[in-house]
């Protein structure tokens, strides 16, 4: 799937998507503590986040809001936020951490980038 391609509020439904996507997907590093070694208490922070960014962007997609870019720029820093947040946590437990840990997170973190970098661009169109 193009992420150009997507036009207007459409893109909060992705981000919804994502988000819940990310919560049930950090479901596997929680229960399998050993293999990514991210304590689990910090999973459940992360877990709570995704999941009020889930519900956040769809309550958005679903108001038909006027002013949804603006919304757009307040989702887009947060799932930035997010990324600095998850990598804090990366380097904190850098002891704990494992190659499978290292490699779900550093993905996770390229793919919301990336998403928000669309995000931030769309929230500055003239038109969408």
């Amino acid at each position: 799937m193009n992420i150009s391609l997507i036009k207007g509020r459409t893109i909060f439904l992705v981000d919804a998507i994502g988000a819940f996507v990310s919560a049930i997907s950090l479901l596997v590093p929680y229960l399998f503590k050993e293999v990514f070694g991210m304590p689990q208490s910090i999973l459940t922070i992360f877990i709570t986040i995704a999941i009020a960014y889930s519900l956040y962007s769809i309550t958005v997609y679903l108001s038909n809001t006027p002013k949804w870019k603006s919304y757009l720029l307040i989702i887009a820093l947060l799932n930035i936020g997010y990324c600095l947040f998850t990598m804090y946590y990366v380097f904190n437990n850098m002891n704990t951490i494992t190659l499978y840990g290292y490699l779900y997170f550093v993905g996770e973190i390229l793919i919301i980038l990336t998403l928000s970098g669309f995000e931030l661009r769309l929230s500055r169109a003239k038109t969408g």
